[in-house]
C-alpha cells in the first residue's frame, strides 16, 4: 500500500542553528512511511536551500551532503511514497517555488481527491507544472491565494476551501513555518519542543528519538503558524466528524507512536485479543504478516489455549 508519507519540521528559537542533522534523524524515524524518495529544505535568512533525491534518507543525505547544507532558522523534511505522481526525482519533496510574494516550500502527507479538477483549472489559466504530484497543485493554490491576502497563513487558510481530501502539511515561507491538518484529520500530525525549538512530525516516534517533549496533536482543520518566535493558531473546521484513517493504527504508523492520544502498540494488541475471541483456533505458532501485525500476533498467541506460551507460563 502506498498511501502514506512522512513530514518533519523544525523552527529554531535562535537566529541560526544546525537543523540538518536533527531533520535527518527525524526523517529516519519516519522512514517506514516512505522509502521511495526524501528531501530537506533549510531556510537561512529568507533564502531556502533544498536537497532531495530518490532513495533512503541514509543514501540521499551522506556526510558530505549534510556538511554542505547551511544552518538555518526553519527546516522541513519529507519521506515519500508515490500516492500521486510517478516515482521520479521531480516528484520528491519538499516542493519549492519562487513567486511574486517570495519563496514557498511545502511538505505534504496525504492524497487530494480533486487533484485532476484543480490541475485542469490551473493549467487553463496558464500554470506550468514541473511534476505530477498533487503537492505542486497545493503550492499553486496557496500562491494564488497569497496574492489576495495579507499573510501566508491567511493564504493557506483560504486554500483549504479548495483542496479536498487528506493533507497534513508543513508550509515554509521566507519567515514563517505553518503546520496544517485537513478538517477531518485523515493523516496524523503532532507538535513537540526540543530545547525550546518547535518540532512537528507525522508521528511521535520521531520526537522520542530526538529527545523532544511531546506537546500535542495538531487538531483536524487547525493551522498553526510560528513567526518571530511566537505561535498562533486558527481553525478551519467544516465538519464535527473526525476521520483519522484506521490504517494509521493497523499498518502505517510505528508501534511506539501515539496517534491522536492512542498507543499504536496497544491498539494492535487489542485487535489480536478480539481476533482470538472472534475466531478461536488451536495453534502452536502465530505469525504477523507484515511486521505491523506482530503486536496483534503476539496478543493472539497469548490467547490461544494449549499454546506453547500458556505451557511456558504454567511452568
Amino acid at each position: 500500500m502506498k498511501e502514506e508519507c512522512g513530514i518533519f519540521g523544525m523552527y529554531s528559537m535562535k537566529n541560526e542553528e544546525d537543523l540538518v542533522f536533527p531533520l535527518c534523524v527525524g526523517l529516519s524515524s519516519l522512514q517506514h512511511r516512505g522509502e521511495e524518495a526524501c528531501g530537506i529544505a533549510i531556510n537561512n535568512g529568507g533564502m531556502i536551500t533544498c536537497h532531495k533525491d530518490i532513495g533512503l534518507v541514509s543514501d540521499v543525505f551522506t556526510n558530505s551532503v549534510i556538511r554542505d547544507l547551511p544552518k538555518g532558522k526553519i527546516g522541513i523534511g519529507h519521506v515519500r511514497y508515490s500516492t500521486t505522481g510517478c516515482p521520479r526525482k521531480e516528484n520528491a519533496q519538499p516542493i519549492f517555488s519562487r513567486y511574486k510574494k517570495g519563496n514557498l516550500c511545502i511538505a505534504h502527507n496525504g492524497n487530494l481527491t480533486n487533484t485532476a479538477e484543480l490541475r485542469t483549472e490551473l493549467e487553463e489559466n496558464g500554470a506550468i507544472f514541473n511534476s505530477t504530484s498533487d503537492t505542486e497543485v497545493i503550492a499553486y493554490i496557496i500562491a494564488r491565494e497569497r496574492l489576495k491576502t495579507h499573510s501566508i497563513e491567511d493564504a493557506v487558510f483560504n486554500a483549504m476551501k479548495y483542496i479536498k481530501g487528506a493533507y497534513s502539511l508543513l508550509v515554509m515561507s521566507s519567515q514563517k513555518l505553518i503546520a496544517v491538518r485537513d478538517p477531518y484529520g485523515f493523516r496524523p500530525l503532532c507538535m513537540g519542543k526540543l530545547d525550546g525549538d518547535y518540532v512537528f512530525s507525522s508521528e511521535s516516534c520521531a520526537l522520542d528519538i530526538l529527545g523532544a517533549e511531546f506537546e500535542r496533536d495538531i487538531e483536524p482543520g487547525e493551522v498553526v503558524t510560528i513567526y518571530n518566535n511566537e505561535i498562533s493558531t486558527k481553525n478551519f473546521r467544516t465538519t464535527e466528524k473526525d476521520g483519522l484513517c484506521i490504517f494509521e493504527y493497523v499498518y502505517f504508523s510505528r508501534p511506539d507512536s501515539i496517534v491522536d492520544g492512542y498507543s499504536v502498540h496497544k491498539f494492535r494488541e487489542e485487535t489480536g485479543k478480539y481476533l482470538s475471541m472472534q475466531a478461536p483456533v488451536e495453534a502452536d505458532f502465530v505469525a504477523g504478516v507484515p511486521d505491523s501485525g506482530l503486536d496483534a500476533a503476539l496478543r493472539l498467541f497469548k490467547s490461544v489455549k494449549n499454546s506453547v506460551w500458556n505451557g511456558f507460563c504454567e511452568k
